[in-house]
């Protein structure tokens, strides 16, 4: 497969390559399509909601995860479609 970036684009993963992050455009552009991926998928956003709301807790001094939060989600959850 081949993509065509516009030269701002093609900069930034230059750019990240360089920074040693990566060792070449190809892992930034599938470490990018992952995350788009992951966003896409509720159940990944469902996750990394609750993992917002849990590892500060387990990190730090401790939150109180409520009633509330765990209601929000399952509000959140009741309003997705089931998928087969």
């Amino acid at each position: 497969m081949e993509i065509t970036l516009p030269k701002a684009l093609q900069k930034f993963v230059e750019s990240k390559v360089r920074s040693g992050g990566y060792a070449d455009a190809s892992e930034v552009v599938c470490e990018a399509l992952r995350e788009l991926h992951a966003k896409e998928d509720p159940a990944e956003q469902d996750s990394r909601e609750l993992a917002e709301l849990l590892l500060p807790a387990v990190a730090s001094s401790h939150r109180m995860v409520t009633a509330t939060d765990f209601d929000r989600l399952h509000q959140r959850a009741r309003r997705k479609p089931i998928q087969p």
